[in-house]
């Protein structure tokens, strides 16, 4: 990893990450409490950045990390590792620092990763945009994984779109988050960003879109399935947005990949 990205983690890792979560858990929120987890640093990307087909990868970016629910394995695979991590790191173990770079970079190959969310949206990556891919080797060089607020909780519902386009303009804390983020999409150029949910796509479209993305038809109006640009970092990337995927009528599902794809070729004609 480069040096400048290297000390954008590295410093945004060396933050108080509990003071940080309580200070967003008020200002993220109209309801009291965003319900951010406060006991578990933030998570700066997933999946293996160096690794990336240059122009030639995508995007996703989420809301937030999920935090699991009490006895599922990722507590012990994933969340306790990079807790103790960073604790050490906080007491001047530079090498635990590399170790959580590390866990980050090497996420969809380690077997931690949270595949009931990742298969999601790999399985059309691999069969409409990635040939030669399926839906788990695709994260190996043609896809990786970042979120709006890089602080976990066990749902999003009390987190508010608009305190967070706000925030992240005036937090330190989101402010570096946005740093990193710009950085990693300066160094991949990926060749779509995929925006999962409303929350990814308002901060986008106010801070990075030169014109609103444009609803796509039927599937707009529904799953509010849009197209567009943005620029970011004097990067411009190509935007593919809709609500999260997901239950319900407003979320679409993986039957729905193939006529996404078919909106999006056509789009890019």
């Amino acid at each position: 990893m480069d040096k400048e990205l290297y000390s954008l983690i590295h410093e945004f890792m060396r933050r108080d990450h509990q003071n940080d979560s309580e200070r967003l858990n008020q200002k993220l929120t109209s309801s009291g409490n965003a319900g951010l987890v406060e006991e578990m640093p933030p998570i700066p990307f997933t999946g293996d950045i160096e690794a990336m087909d240059v122009g030639n990868c995508v995007c996703l970016l989420g809301i937030n990390p999920l935090w699991p629910a009490v006895g599922k394995p990722a507590h012990e695979l994933e969340l306790k590792p990079a807790i103790d991590l960073i604790k050490k790191m906080h007491s001047g173990d530079e090498q635990s620092f590399d170790k959580y770079l590390d866990s980050r970079l090497n996420y969809f190959k380690s077997g931690i990763a949270n595949w009931g969310h990742f298969d999601k949206v790999g399985h059309g990556y691999s069969e409409h945009i990635f040939t030669g891919t399926d839906k788990r080797s695709v994260w190996e060089r043609n896809a990786f994984a970042m979120d709006v607020i890089p602080y976990f909780s066990r749902d999003a519902t009390n987190l508010n779109r608009k305190k967070i386009v706000e925030q992240v303009t005036e937090d330190p804390a989101l402010i570096q988050h946005q740093r990193i983020m710009s950085s990693i999409i300066s160094k991949t150029q990926p060749s779509i960003l995929h925006l999962n949910g409303s929350h990814a796509i308002e901060l986008v479209e106010e801070l990075y879109c030169e014109n609103p993305l444009v609803r796509q038809g039927a599937f707009g109006k529904q799953f509010g399935l849009r197209f567009g640009e943005a620029k970011i970092n004097h990067t411009t990337v190509k935007v593919f947005a809709h609500n999260q995927f997901g239950y319900g009528r407003y979320n679409p599902a993986k039957k729905h990949w193939p006529e996404f794809a078919r909106l999006w070729q056509q789009w890019n004609e």
